[in-house]
């Protein structure tokens, strides 16, 4: 097999390892029923289990990118489903909350490798102009694959019962595990390992761990990642959770509609991510299209929450927040070109960490704060929450994507001197 050949092979198991990550993820919202009715759980404990998996996958975020480095993503992403498989399992034939939840941060830890792996095998396989644009892939790859999920898996649980679907999730994370250990590589056989690349890269452990700490502490990572979250929130925190209810009230139709609806923001995302990365292959455009989509975002985020307008621009709304939120991927080629090859791993794990947090919990609970202020009672349904409720909390979404602006001009111009100073000074690449 040919290196563009084995490439294109590892870059669609990672990006297959990737979207089943977002299956296991989601998998619990299909079996509430069954959950309820053979474990009793309440409400309450619904919100544990499925914060036991965030907790997790977040916190091995950045353990799973040293790991990346170390031992490279073909071992780590066949450990890792090989793992799951029994999650899996232990997740679908758990009688016990206790033993359910445990199940649930179990699947968290082996599912931390995903996204750093997909990150990492972009970088390594393909030029560096492209990253960007087999990043939107990914994206793209995963949207249009979530989608289908979410219309196949009920019927899979339906069918098959919490067990059931539970063994066959597992057997599909099995094979997909041993596709990764046969098919994929860790990078080019005409690219040496960047690991054992040079005597120099060979350092003590004090050495490295310095090194660590550089790539932990630089602030061009954490602002790229902060930027980035506030682009990931509009598929995370606002598509994810609360655009379901606020369009059955911003257009007054039911959930099932308003579901519908938000198909449009996802379908745009597939579509500009790549078309994005593409526009940006050159690093020069790179900083043009990273402030136009933060233009695009945020005046389209205050359109859809404030705009007195009908269905039609509230739909026009949608499609410009979901083509434009895919640009966090040009936040995530800054960091690439940030670090050294040898820790690009880390710092992928590091950013999806920063970004996670900031695009789900944070800014979920901060709308969920905004709401619960605004005057609604917090024992009833979010569907029980008036316009003007759901609204005040959606300015902080709102408000939080014009943050995409300042923060975009920041970073750009941190990069910039940077870039000036890198020939003399510490802020060349890490190393």
């Amino acid at each position: 097999m040919t290196d563009s050949m084995r490439g294109w092979s590892t870059w669609l198991l990672a990006s297959l390892c990737l979207l089943f990550q977002f299956v296991v993820q989601v998998q619990p919202s299909v079996m509430i029923p069954s959950l309820e009715g053979d474990l009793a759980m309440s409400a309450e404990e619904l919100g544990y289990l499925t914060s036991a998996y965030f907790l997790s996958y977040l916190i091995c975020q950045i353990p799973s990118g040293w790991l990346l480095d170390r031992v490279g993503p073909r071992l780590v992403l066949a450990a890792s489903l090989i793992l799951s498989a029994g999650g899996l399992i232990w997740f679908g034939m758990a009688d016990s909350i206790g033993s359910a939840i445990a199940a649930r941060v179990a699947l968290g830890i082996f599912g931390a490798p995903a996204f750093p792996a997909a990150a990492l095998v972009a970088a390594r396989w393909f030029p560096s102009r492209r990253f960007t644009l087999m990043l939107g892939f990914t994206e793209s790859f995963t949207l249009i694959g979530g989608v289908l999920v979410d219309l196949g898996l009920p019927s899979l649980v339906d069918w098959t019962g919490r067990v059931g679907s539970g063994v066959i999730l597992g057997g599909f994370a099995l094979v997909l595990g041993i596709l990764c250990w046969v098919l994929a590589r860790d990078h080019p056989a005409r690219h040496p390992d960047p690991i054992s690349r040079t005597t120099k890269d060979r350092v003590d452990s004090n050495s490295s761990d310095r090194t660590l700490l550089g790539v932990f502490v630089d602030p061009r990572i954490w602002l790229a990642a902060l930027h980035g979250g506030l682009f990931f929130s509009v598929i995370a925190a606002f598509g994810g959770l609360w655009a379901v209810p606020f369009l059955h009230l911003r257009l007054e139709i039911d959930t099932t509609q308003a579901a519908h609806a938000l198909a449009i923001l996802f379908i745009a995302g597939a579509i500009g991510a790549p078309l994005i990365g593409l526009a940006a292959a050159r690093p020069r455009w790179r900083s043009i299209m990273l402030m136009i989509s933060s233009i695009a975002c945020a005046g389209a985020a205050f359109g859809v929450v404030y705009l007195p307008s009908g269905g039609f621009v509230i739909l026009l709304m949608l499609v410009v927040l979901g083509f434009f939120c895919g640009a966090y991927a040009l936040d995530l080629a800054f960091v690439i070109d940030i670090v050294s090859e040898r820790h690009r791993g880390f710092a992928m794990g590091m950013a999806n960490l920063i970004l996670g947090v900031v695009a789900g919990p944070l800014m979920l609970m901060l709308i969920a704060h905004g709401i619960s202020v605004s005057g609604a009672d917090p024992s009833a349904s979010v569907l029980e929450a008036t316009l003007s409720q759901m609204r005040y909390g959606l300015s902080w979404f709102a408000w939080g994507l014009a943050l995409l602006v300042p923060t975009g001009v920041i970073l750009l111009l941190l990069l910039w001197f940077c870039n000036r100073r890198s020939r003399t000074d510490s802020c060349n690449l890490i190393h």
